[in-house]
């Protein structure tokens, strides 16, 4: 076989073994952006912003209509379907239609054993088991009550008597820890503390809110779940309160907002042709056929967009790409089987996208459920712990004294 013929077969191979691949990544040279072969195909003529908003609310009632059921769905799963529909989120039980909030607050269980716990410090949802069976991170459930903004007084039944949303913070506040990850914490307690909050944990450790921000400005990005998107909705949220707070940012809250504006960026630069976010979040650009793939990287990415960009460039062309090209997939493929927290993150993009651009509703991109404090001498103080210790500067040396003559 001479050198041509083997040359030719080699190149056919790649061909036929990248056909096969449902995803495409591109290098991170300079001109990667504009090989054609790694985008998806098929991008179409955008819609305006009004015509947009219709398709947004077809694929959110498409969601809808994917009910979930009492005795089959897990806990894990139901919280994720009322992220993206809060507190009006329905199930099924017994063939009819129920309030999740509702059903899950009246003492049920699942595997035999109670969705909420009593503490030695209040109260909590059951921890994590097993994969996709209850909270699969520290507080998770608490963020998701926060965003569907249910009262501090809620009461939710367990085996031991009823708790509280107040009694769920009690114990987060209690269980802090430092080196342990802290997206949910923050976005839960941001949420029903405000930004200036100061507390105590078990050990009788102070904690600042700004402590938690410092931590999550401090984590790698792309060894976050999901990218680092659940880490950086966290923090749109607690910057989005901090302002609503009326404060000017600074220090590790200005430090957040960096962030965010550096990953805002880096999400458009990586974004396919197509409209969808890069399969690798913010690691590199690549793309993929994937419809499953494409729910979950695209919906997680423009939901943590929805969440940190201004609604000024809400119309910039890019966004609207993105949102509409996961409306369409959503729309198209209505009759596949689905990972519920895939598209219910996806749906939560869609929703928070909508509650912007629809003048007749309210979207929630911070927390105004908090008390704020009267006067807080612990606003003004050093931050405690977790920031590296500045060595103090060297003293200036004396100046020899001047020489007699």
């Amino acid at each position: 076989m001479n050198f041509s013929l083997r040359l030719s077969l080699c190149v056919l191979l790649i061909t036929v073994l990248s056909c096969l691949s449902g995803c495409n990544q591109s290098s991170d040279t300079a001109d990667s952006g504009n090989d054609a072969s790694t985008e998806v195909a098929g991008s179409k003529e955008l819609e305006s912003p009004e015509e947009l908003l219709k398709k947004v609310e077809q694929a959110i009632e498409v969601a809808q209509q994917k009910y979930l059921e009492s005795e089959k769905h897990s806990p894990w799963e139901i919280f994720h379907g009322i992220l993206a529909f809060r507190k009006d989120y329905q199930i099924q039980k017994d063939g009819k239609n129920v309030n999740a909030l509702e059903w899950i607050a009246s003492g049920i269980t699942f595997e035999d054993e109670p969705w909420f716990q009593k503490t030695e410090f209040g109260g909590r949802p059951h921890p994590y088991t097993r994969e996709n069976a209850f909270e699969g991170h520290k507080n998770q459930s608490l963020a998701i009550l926060a965003m569907a903004d249910v009262p501090l007084d809620y009461k939710f039944q367990t085996p031991d008597g009823p708790i509280t949303v107040a009694d769920m913070v009690e114990n987060a506040k209690k269980e802090m820890q430092e080196n342990e990850e802290v997206t949910w914490s923050l976005w839960a307690l941001v949420h029903y503390l405000g930004p200036d909050a100061v507390w105590y944990d078990k050990k009788g450790e102070e904690w600042r809110m700004s402590d938690l921000v410092y931590m999550q400005n401090n984590t790698i990005t792309n060894e976050s779940p999901c990218g680092g998107t659940h880490a950086l909705f966290a923090l749109a949220y607690a910057r989005n309160t901090y302002r609503n707070a009326g404060h000017r940012l600074s220090s590790y809250w200005l430090e957040a907002d960096q962030k965010l504006q550096r990953y805002i960026e880096e999400a458009k630069a990586m974004q396919n042709l197509d409209g969808s976010f890069s399969y690798d979040y913010f690691f590199q650009k690549s793309a993929c056929e994937n419809f499953q793939e494409r729910l979950e990287t695209t919906g997680h990415t423009l939901e943590f967009l929805m969440m940190a960009l201004p609604d000024d460039r809400l119309n910039e062309e890019w966004v609207r790409k993105a949102v509409s090209l996961l409306a369409n997939d959503i729309i198209d493929n209505k009759g596949e089987k689905v990972n519920y927290s895939a598209l219910y993150h996806a749906i939560d993009g869609l929703v928070i996208y909508r509650n912007r651009m629809d003048p007749n509703r309210t979207a929630q991109l911070e927390s105004k459920s908090y008390q704020a404090p009267e006067e807080s001498e612990a606003a003004v103080k050093d931050v405690k712990v977790l920031k590296p210790v500045t060595p103090p500067a060297p003293a200036a040396p004396a100046i020899p004294p001047t020489p007699k003559n």
